[in-house]
């Protein structure tokens, strides 16, 4: 429509942001520029709430929820699936499903005690097309009920809302069998993850793992730092080597204060736990995904799915670890 979205998220008067869309859809230039595009509307509320092209293919989120029911109760009973829990979020919907017969079990040194993940699947589908669907595998930690996601190949759990609607049908389901034909997986990634030792020098080694981990919680880093008092600065006559070598010894004080500050009461409690006989990564990853269940839905949701993409990351790259 030609009106930038910082300027309308500025507008704080209740529905003077409609009133001004409204007024530039109903000016003739503007509607000129739209006849290729289509309004998708809540016909309860009679509101516009998304623009699509011409390509798009409706799919909204009731019919999205019944396919996804009707391919689970095509599956055979071996592996069968439960609704765990959805969300909401403006015109997006996320539904998860629980496995009944597989779960991931990590034991301690001595085989005595056992900490039991289900695994499951997560589907998400964007009414006006602001992006594909998308089919995740779904992880649940019971100790502490921690969630986390973990994205499957893009080429294979993801729907483009375009084409015809026949093919984007048959494309739906393709996807969705094809995830579950490589379910197994997820147990191996929890068993790689698990097994590798949360060593903060070593992560610290590598300036790119280092991003992404903090970049699981927006602002971690900084928290910590000026919790602490540990802004690094440094020293602007040494050489590359020593100032990295800083840097690294930086980082390294810093991601294992994570625990600390991001910890809940399962996730903290467990680097002295009998469930281990020394921290793992898998038990880092779980202080991001305790903590995300203080935080709204949104925010949430995209703690679980940056833990899940960071934990695909470290099995498919153990060799760095």
């Amino acid at each position: 429509l030609g009106y930038r979205i910082d300027q309308l998220a500025r507008l704080h008067e209740p529905s003077l942001a409609s009133q001004v869309l409204n007024d530039l859809i109903s000016q003739s230039d503007v509607l000129d520029g739209l006849r290729r595009d289509q309004f998708v509307v809540d016909e309860r509320s009679r509101t516009i709430i998304g623009l699509v092209s011409e390509s798009y293919v409706t799919y909204s989120n009731e019919d999205f929820f019944q396919d996804v029911q009707s391919f689970l109760s095509d599956l055979a009973l071996d592996d069968s699936f439960s609704f765990c829990e959805g969300f909401g979020i403006n015109t997006e919907l996320t539904i998860r499903f629980r496995s009944e017969k597989r779960h991931g079990v990590v034991k301690d040194a001595r085989g005595e005690k056992t900490d039991r993940t289900d695994f499951g699947i997560e589907l998400k589908n964007s009414m006006v097309g602001t992006s594909a669907v998308h089919i995740s595998y779904f992880l649940n930690r019971l100790l502490c009920s921690n969630g986390m996601t973990v994205p499957t190949a893009s080429s294979v759990g993801r729907v483009i809302h375009s084409g015809k609607r026949g093919s984007f049908n048959r494309r739906m389901e393709h996807c969705f069998f094809e995830v579950l034909r490589n379910f197994r997986r997820i147990g191996d990634l929890l068993e790689q993850v698990s097994a590798i030792s949360f060593e903060p020098g070593q992560l610290a080694e590598n300036k790119g793992i280092v991003d992404q981990l903090f970049g699981i919680i927006p602002g971690s880093k900084k928290k910590i730092c000026d919790d602490e008092k540990l802004h690094f600065r440094p020293e602007p006559d040494l050489s590359v080597a020593d100032k990295r070598r800083q840097r690294i010894a930086h980082d390294t004080e810093v991601i294992s204060l994570l625990p600390k500050h991001f910890g809940r009461e399962h996730s903290a409690a467990v680097f002295n736990s009998p469930y281990r006989d020394n921290a793992s990564l898998f038990d880092l990853l779980n202080v991001f995904t305790e903590y995300a269940k203080e935080e709204s839905p949104e925010r949430k949701l995209g703690i679980q799915q940056r833990t899940g993409s960071f934990a695909k990351y470290v099995a498919e790259n153990s060799g760095k670890f």
